[in-house]
């Protein structure tokens, strides 16, 4: 296989490093092709490869590059997809506990898989297949996994405790890869729990025990009096109060639900389940704490190194990757890695672009600063996006630091125009952008869109123009503050830097890198904010001497 120049140039010292035991990161640019890399070194080194996604969707393209390299045929390939996926009876919008397999007569019938075709059509065919001869597709997928060269799995099911250790995989024999490895001090948002008035009335529309219901009106009631719809996580004091006996009636309630649902065979989400989880989570779990966010409380972890301390463990083979990995110090203090790292950049290593490229303009008349704020300041910026707009050749992604900045200014703009929401699919804008010769759509830093937005066509991007309509800091709100003091209390001094100008730098990276999705991409990187115009931006964005413009 004819491998490209940087990958030949780093090869024999990747491999070096894993065999010595290092715990590998390895920046390079998307497009690059990492992921054939990555498989390739896993399976001359250790001879199997466990690779870790953020999404389902993720899957395919390690599958693509699977079959690149088994051309030979004697390598196999497996993943797994959860219950509400893979369960015969599920509805999709399940989840996890909601499904009692226990009660499924088809639990303990299953088959052997040889994995053909890319894993989301591989899954609608498996359960078409299981329906007709009666067995289940979850725990064929479960079972098949230990013996594949290759597996394929989404974070949680590695970097939490529970289901890892469910796996009854032996890790040690695995190169494991982290693919898009500036997401792994999120994994924390996976054991999230939330509690709402909609996750409410919709337990309560559910119940059909009177009591139930009167104990979900309660709670909701108080939830009412104690949430306020503010955008950024402000410390709750209290959280609606339930007595554990009032507890042990709402599990009733939802056993009787589970049981109906597996007789009926059409399992759909059991609301009351996500509330008992709620106050199960609360009581059992002292790392989370909870916040008042949009008229919801929010439980949330704010140790961000606790999910990341497997890193550490020597037994274990790592390779990290992304097009945008934090810097190393980053990486050693707020992931708290104690372990032996190499930190590769490979653009720094062979000295030569392996991506597309950009260039910047920065507007030194505009700034999202706090005491500059005002109706007067968003309108300004609606013009430099209609201004951006109306020069580019495709479509253009603004990112906003915020929901309420962003909904403020592109109310100003009356061109075709997309804005995420919490509740946005990807599907849905791809959907809207092939409408339009170009758009503006509407992004917030952290959001799903600048995590996965990818709009190509033919190879190419889709996207001219990148717009960072201020610089996306974190909200300095009680939950960053917490997170900062416990890191503080860890390393004995303030990391300001650390919580608030690397993330937004992170978030700035990936922005641009939307736009980015292959070598013969070229972007305009509109820098829309005056605080840009210092040495720290320019040198970690690469900007040295960016054109400067006013309105």
């Amino acid at each position: 296989m004819e491998l490209r120049e940087w990958q030949k140039k780093l090869k024999e010292k990747i491999k070096s490093a894993i065999n010595n035991n290092k715990l590998v990161f390895l920046n390079s640019p998307t497009g690059s092709g990492k992921t054939l890399f990555s498989l390739l070194v896993g399976l001359e080194t250790k001879g199997k490869v466990l690779f870790l996604v953020r999404t389902h969707n993720e899957y395919n393209p390690v599958f693509r590059d699977f079959l690149k390299i088994n051309t030979d045929k004697n390598l196999k390939f497996s993943f797994l997809m959860g219950k509400p996926t893979a369960c015969l009876f599920s509805e999709g919008d399940a989840s996890t506990d909601d499904i009692n397999c226990n009660l499924c007569s088809f639990k303990t019938s299953i088959i052997d898989l040889e994995v053909e075709k890319y894993p989301n059509e591989f899954v609608k065919e498996l359960k078409k297949q299981g329906i007709e001869e009666g067995f289940c597709p979850y725990f064929s997928l479960f079972n098949d996994i230990g013996k594949a060269d290759v597996i394929v799995l989404t974070y949680p099911y590695f970097f939490i405790d529970k289901f890892r250790e469910s796996l009854g995989i032996e890790f040690e024999d695995y190169l494991i890869v982290v693919d898009e490895a500036h997401n792994v001090e999120k994994i924390g948002d996976f054991e999230e729990r939330t509690l709402s008035s909609h996750l409410l009335d919709m337990a309560i529309k559910q119940a059909k025990n009177e009591f139930v219901k009167f104990i979900l009106q309660r709670i909701k009631d108080e939830l009412i009096r104690i949430a306020s719809n503010v955008e950024s996580y402000i410390r709750a004091n209290e959280i609606p109060e339930i007595s554990d006996d009032e507890i042990e009636v709402l599990k009733e309630e939802y056993e009787e639900l589970r049981e109906q649902m597996i007789k009926e065979r059409k399992i759909k989400r059991i609301y009351l389940g996500s509330v008992i989880k709620f106050y199960e989570s609360y009581k059992d779990d002292e790392e989370l704490v909870p916040f008042i966010h949009k008229n919801k409380i929010v439980l949330k972890s704010v140790d961000i190194s606790n999910f990341l301390q497997i890193l550490n463990d020597d037994n274990l083979t790592f390779l990290l990757m992304s097009g945008t990995l934090p810097p190393e110090d980053y990486i050693k203090k707020i992931w708290n890695i104690t372990r032996s790292l190499i930190y590769i950049n490979v653009e720094r290593e062979i000295k030569e672009k392996v991506s597309g490229d950009y260039e910047c303009i920065l507007a030194t008349d505009v700034t999202s600063k706090y005491d500059s704020r005002g109706d007067v300041m968003w309108k300004k910026y609606g013009d430099y996006l209609l201004k951006v707009y109306y020069q580019a050749k495709a479509h253009v992604l603004s990112v906003f630091p915020s929901y309420e900045i962003m909904n403020k200014v592109m109310g100003f703009i009356q061109v075709p125009k997309y804005l995420e929401d919490e509740d946005s699919e990807i599907e849905t804008l791809y959907s809207f952008v092939q409408k339009f010769n170009k758009t503006i759509i509407g992004a917030v830093g952290r959001g799903k869109l600048t995590e996965g937005v990818e709009l190509v066509k033919d190879g190419r991007s889709l996207i001219s123009d990148v717009v960072i309509v201020g610089i996306p800091y974190p909200p300095p709100d009680d939950y960053t503050k917490l997170v900062a003091q416990k890191i503080s209390e860890r390393l004995g001094r303030k990391i300001d830097e650390y919580l608030y100008k690397i993330p937004a730098l992170m978030t700035v990276r990936q922005s641009i890198g939307r736009g980015i999705r292959g070598i013969n991409d070229h972007v305009k990187v509109w820098l829309l904010d005056r605080r840009f115009d210092s040495l720290w931006w320019k040198k970690n964005l690469n900007c040295f001497n960016p054109k400067k413009t006013r309105l």
